[in-house]
């Protein structure tokens, strides 16, 4: 089936979420080869473990996205998923926080999740009126 075929049978409301889910996903996407380059430059592996867990966090967005029609389903995954890259975040801070180098990365990144985690928790509970 090519894309041009999936599209004719996808609704105003499928077509919403679609991009809703791709917000999720590509911020998710794009942060974990952003910060990737630090998982190897970091010197201790507790300090590698954010960079390598929001990497496997990113690939797994990205996979469930392209996975079936779950791009056009209302789903807890995407928030689910980011909300974990913002914990994390903050686990990484607290284990870093004694090193000032190497938690340096982590504060923007925290920043960045908890605007995100925030506009796809709004995206979500916005569908739910545009589904209705």
């Amino acid at each position: 089936m090519n894309t041009m075929d999936d599209l004719k049978d996808v609704t105003v409301a499928q077509a919403i979420q679609r991009g809703n889910n791709l917000v999720a996903a590509a911020i998710l996407g794009l942060s974990a080869f952003a910060f990737l380059p630090e998982f190897f430059l970091e010197t201790e592996w507790a300090f590698r473990l954010d960079e390598g867990v929001l990497f496997l966090l990113g690939i797994g967005a990205i996979w469930w996205y392209l996975k079936g029609r779950n791009k056009y389903m209302r789903s807890l995954v995407p928030v689910l998923l980011v909300s974990a890259a913002f914990v994390m975040k903050i686990i990484a801070v607290i284990i870093e926080f004694k090193d000032k180098e190497d938690v340096g990365d982590d504060f923007g990144a925290v920043i960045l999740f908890l605007l995100a985690t925030i506009l796809v928790i709004w995206l979500y509970t916005r569908s739910k009126q545009t589904n209705a």
